[in-house]
């Protein structure tokens, strides 16, 4: 294995840039075009394609990506305990979440005390969550009903309650709390098919036995809450959906609904742990917010 020329290509695969990756070696470009073209050339495989200015892995490029993130993070681990002290947090992390919000706060916290890290957050389903961090895609997720699989490590988080979202000119948001006889005079907005928030809706109001009056069908909680201040109806978020608007009221459900929600877990892999954006990512979720799943080992009652 030529050494020099697999870093260059995890560079150039992780910057997606010639003249980055030189930089970042202090090299030439030539150098860098040298050492990728001599790496395809001995292996007979094409790694790269040009996509506007920059260039992107082709399938081969990004399996091979995905073991040298993997050799990378083992090099600076030897580096680590050969100098006898932990390497600074300032790389880049990853992370997918059905609930942004939660993964909002935790970076907050986490570049609080790391600020140098570079952070990236997108939204996915649990199953794309999950593919994304096995194929290092992904660095950590966070997610409702997480998938298990031998090569994930799954951590419970917090507990969220299911809360009612009323526009602040209805007669119901002046209570203390939602009992759901109410909803059988209401118009429910509820989100899109497939949506983890309508599915426990759904289940909750059929348990109880309840109707509402009428239900539209709208996609996005931003436009769900929108049609909620525009008196459309009602709504259901989670706690970390519930965001500050001054025309909606959130509500908390009565008993003995009241405990209704959702379990979050971090998920990661189990051979990156040790990763130290990980690791800071993981002491950030160790502060505690809210209250932790049921059945967590030391979870308030």
């Amino acid at each position: 294995m030529n050494y020099p020329q697999i870093r260059a290509f995890h560079l150039v695969a992780k910057e997606g840039s010639v003249r980055r990756a030189a930089e970042l070696l202090g090299v030439s470009q030539p150098t860098i075009s040298q050492h990728l073209k001599g790496l395809e050339t001995r292996h007979g495989v094409r790694l790269f394609e040009k996509r506007g200015r920059g260039l992107v892995p082709t399938e081969a490029g990004e399996r091979l990506f995905s073991v040298t993130l993997r050799l990378t993070e083992l090099v600076n681990e030897i580096d680590d305990l050969l100098e006898q002290r932990p390497r600074a947090a300032t790389g880049r992390l990853r992370v997918h979440a059905d609930s942004p919000g939660i993964a909002v706060r935790l970076v907050s916290r986490l570049r609080a005390s790391h600020p140098r890290i570079e952070v990236t957050i997108q939204r996915r389903s649990t199953e794309a969550i999950a593919a994304a961090l096995l194929e290092m895609r992904a660095d950590v997720g966070i997610a409702v009903e997480p998938m298990v699989d031998p090569a994930l490590l799954i951590l419970p988080y917090r507990y969220e309650e299911l809360r009612v979202c009323l526009p602040a000119t209805s007669p119901l948001a002046q209570r203390r709390d939602f009992a759901l006889d109410a909803i059988s005079g209401q118009t429910l907005i509820q989100r899109e098919s497939g949506s983890r928030t309508r599915a426990l809706v759904e289940r909750t109001i059929a348990i109880a036995g309840k109707t509402p009056a009428s239900v539209l069908e709208i996609e996005g909680s931003d436009v769900v809450r929108e049609a909620v201040a525009c008196g459309l109806g009602m709504t259901f978020f989670a706690e970390s959906d519930c965001l500050p608007d001054p025309r909606v009221v959130y509500l908390r459900l009565a008993p003995p609904q009241r405990q209704i929600g959702f379990s979050e877990h971090i998920m990661l892999r189990r051979d990156r742990r040790r990763v130290v954006e990980i690791a800071a990512f993981l002491s950030a979720a160790a502060l505690g917010e809210g209250e932790p799943a049921p059945g967590v080992p030391g979870a308030r009652r």
